[in-house]
């Protein structure tokens, strides 16, 4: 049944005011005497379709397309019109509906009406819904703000025809249930975001807004996150007739983006805190919007209350976002005395409405169809490299399309093949030209370059970091012309070759998100020695194209490091946020945060590195050695901009902010001898990498709202993968050859039975269990690489 209201303010004729004639036959619907004997009294009547229908047969589903007021704001402060599986009372009795229920089972929105707002008539080929065999009643209610001292006779005429329409209408509501409005304060906003409550596109193209008297205006806002665009859809006074405006065009919302409203208040000259609430001297904040579809796609009334995407939406929202429209005396003067001439009498939705059906902008929406998720391991390691000096940073790479030479991948788990005593720390880049591109070569990195061109970080590890896994839905995508790169720092000379390195997991379809590194890092610092509470500083503006969701974070320094904190700062709100804490001391792997934390395009991210040189009597400086510092925070993100995967932050963009860094930033973090032995490598045994969150057996990042997170507990590789419902199926084991066979045949989803001759990924779906193997590049040293080779190197 739609019961949505789709206000095409045809012939608007203003309440008192003579109205136009009308062939069409209508249902008239009128407060049988209601007689409110207090303030802010809700009175209902219920009324039996089947019994005002003109239809020949009554139980004819009628499509209302036109609403005639019979109404004036000196009586009623607003009226809603419900339609109704079973009204509280039988139709003709006038009964109380605030401190009691309007409807016994379903009820929704079909109409509603303040301040002397004017008739509506919906564009042609569009109607409200009403099926008597699915319910029948509709119910009026009224908010009478004060007693009146005669019988009300309240109503509302709804037009209608038999004949079905091309379009149905329905409403969705924006409201926000609760808010805390303070005395004498100019600006306060109240904020509601969410998805398109629907799965299929929403035609939208009248709004209306309502609030009391301490609020000058209340916008809508359609968010599209990638990009970070917002584009209005609605601006209104809540002091003008609260009518169902027209939108400038028709709006197709589809599913996915995010709508948003902001209610701004002013409460200046008044000397009292004012909450939400359903009383005249209370406040509101609801903003209805209009739609159209085809018949049957959707029900006919949405809600979307508060922030169910978080206040980052609303950070975002434009700055003009709380600017009253234009002041209109007119509107306002009629909105409290409909005895005022306002000049228009009619808002028009047809040319609106017209134009949208030339553009033909109601699309049908393609189902999603379940996707087979290819998986692999691949094992980037020195191909036995040995470091003959301290303080030695070695590279080595492999090309992409030796790896897969059809298909792009995305990279969604890693951990290492080493222990803290042979690799001080070892980093995972890709980049399109390194400095040697022949598989198996090696080359000096501290003194030369990794690459000749820019290089992308896609994971750091030290100090016996416990893997990390992504969350699901996001991957950090490599084209074929790639090449992964690996890193490692060698503090000291070793006696015999090293095949250190990091084993990552690839998939072969593409995520929603793409993941990315934002690295803040101190470039250079003179630490003095014996004392406490140096610090090293770092802040810059986010210049994203998207936002960016910081789901996990790395510290990195060396011995004389205490603790390293990151932030977020919004200039709009001049608000810090704490986005990390860490001991880099402790494993330095990526911690999950406790939530996602957004950041927004604009917004600044800062770095403050923490050292204590006590007993320490050289001075110490930033540097490469193992015997220098260094001030590096790794935030690990992910974004729908596929430009933003790698962003670097070098010192102090902005240093007067540095003195705002909010108490405690430097404050270290509670002693954890077990944490601290494991860095040190004196401790093989499972520890906790939470960082005082729930215990964990790794360090995997957090899953997304509504999926569950697969933990993976070194010397244990169960094979699962994240089930997205309706999109990734669920495996079993998965089996690794070593035989580099020539890849997937991807029509069967089985392996290829090549010959072997070239050095490819093979991919498997998990119809095939076997032991568990590793892949090697060609021309590097085959290295086992189960997670129970984790610990022991």
């Amino acid at each position: 049944m739609s019961s949505l209201l789709l206000p095409m303010l045809v012939g608007l004729s203003l309440a008192g005011e003579p109205t136009m004639p009308s062939t069409s036959p209508s249902l008239d619907l009128v407060m049988p005497g209601a007689k409110p004997n207090m303030d802010d009294s809700y009175l209902c009547s219920s009324f039996d379709v089947t019994k005002l229908s003109q239809a020949t047969d009554p139980q004819s589903e009628l499509h209302v397309t036109g609403f005639v007021l019979k109404a004036d704001a000196q009586k009623a402060h607003h009226m809603l019109l419900y339609s109704c599986d079973e009204p509280n009372e039988k139709p003709g009795v006038v009964y109380d509906c605030l401190h009691h229920s309007m409807c016994r089972g379903g009820q929704s929105i079909m109409f509603a009406w303040a301040k002397n707002a004017p008739p509506t008539t919906l564009p042609p080929g569009v109607s409200f819904n009403i099926n008597p065999a699915q319910r029948k009643y509709l119910v009026l209610q009224i908010h009478y703000a004060h007693p009146l001292q005669e019988e009300d006779k309240t109503g509302l005429s709804l037009t209608y025809q038999v004949d079905p329409t091309t379009y149905t209408a329905g409403i969705l509501l924006m409201v926000k249930g609760g808010l805390t409005i303070p005395p004498n304060t100019p600006v306060v906003h109240g904020d509601v975001n969410c998805r398109l409550p629907s799965d299929t596109p929403l035609n939208m193209f009248a709004f209306r807004t309502h609030a009391h008297s301490l609020s000058p205006v209340i916008t809508g806002y359609v968010y599209n996150e990638e990009g970070h665009k917002y584009r209005e859809i609605a601006r209104g006074s809540p002091q003008w007739p609260q009518a169902f405006y027209p939108m400038k065009k028709v709006q197709t919302v589809s599913p996915g983006e995010i709508l948003t409203a902001r209610c701004t208040y002013n409460s200046t000259g008044v000397n009292h805190v004012t909450n939400i609430g359903s009383t005249a001297g209370d406040e509101m904040c609801n903003l209805y919007i209009m739609f159209f579809t085809k018949p049957g796609k959707v029900a006919d009334y949405l809600m979307c209350a508060n922030e169910q995407e978080g206040p980052a939406i609303s950070r975002g929202l434009p700055s003009d976002s709380d600017k009253p429209p234009a002041a209109m005396p007119e509107l306002e003067a009629h909105a409290m005395d409909s005895s005022v001439k306002t000049g228009s009498k009619e808002i028009n939705y047809a040319d609106l409405f017209k134009e949208e059906q030339q553009q033909s902008t109601t699309k049908k929406k393609g189902g999603l169809e379940e996707a087979t998720i290819r998986t692999a391991y691949f094992n980037l390691t020195m191909p036995g490299v040995t470091p003959t000096r301290q303080d030695d940073y070695l590279c080595t790479g492999i090309s992409m399309s030796n790896l897969e030479p059809v298909r792009r991948l995305w990279a969604v788990e890693f951990s290492a093949l080493s222990t803290g005593n042979q690799a001080h720390h070892m980093i995972v880049s890709k980049c399109k030209n390194p400095v040697k591109t022949v598989e198996g070569g090696t080359w000096d990195c501290r003194h030369h370059a990794m690459c000749r061109d820019s290089s992308k970080i896609m994971f750091a590890w030290a100090k016996h970091a416990a893997p990390t896994e992504l969350p699901g839905d996001v991957g950090f995508k490599l084209e074929k012309d790639d090449y992964l790169v690996l890193q490692v720092h060698y503090v000291n000379p070793l006696l015999t070759p090293d095949h250190s390195g990091i084993r990552m997991r690839f998939v072969d379809n593409s995520p929603k998100y793409t993941a990315g590194m934002y690295l803040l890092l101190r470039s250079q610092l003179a630490i003095p020695p014996d004392t406490t509470g140096i610090h090293g500083d770092v802040n810059c503006q986010a210049k994203i194209r998207s936002p960016i969701h910081v789901f996990a974070y790395r510290t990195h320094a060396h011995t004389l490091g205490s603790v390293i904190t990151g932030y977020r700062y919004s200039p709009h709100t001049q608000e810090w946020r704490l986005l990390a804490k860490g001991n880099p001391n402790w494993p330095q792997a990526f911690y999950p945060m406790q939530t996602t934390m957004t950041v927004n395009p604009g917004e600044i991210l800062a770095a403050r590195c923490t050292y204590n040189t006590t007993g320490h009597h050289t001075p110490t400086k930033i540097g490469a050695t193992g015997g220098d510092e260094m001030c590096n925070l790794y935030l690990m993100f992910y974004t729908l901009s596929t430009q933003d995967d790698f962003i670097v932050c070098v010192d102090e963009q902005n240093p007067g902010l540095t003195s705002q860094l909010p108490p405690g930033n430097d404050l270290p973090l509670p002693p954890n001898p077990a944490l601290e032995h494991k860095a040190a490598g004196q401790e093989a045994s499972l520890v906790s990498y939470s960082n005082g969150l729930p215990v964990a057996d790794t360090v995997p990042s957090p899953a997304k709202k509504g999926e569950s997170s697969v933990k993976k507990r070194p010397g244990v590789d169960n094979g699962s993968v994240k089930k997205k419902p309706g999109v990734e199926p669920i495996y079993g084991d998965y089996r690794y050859d070593t035989n580099l066979r020539t890849g997937m045949d991807y029509s069967t989803n089985k392996p290829d039975t090549g010959d072997g001759s070239t050095d490819n990924i093979d991919f498997f779906d998990g119809s095939e269990a076997g032991p568990e193997e590793s892949i090697t590049s060609g021309g590097m040293q085959p290295r086992a690489a189960p997670l129970t080779d984790y610990q022991d190197g």
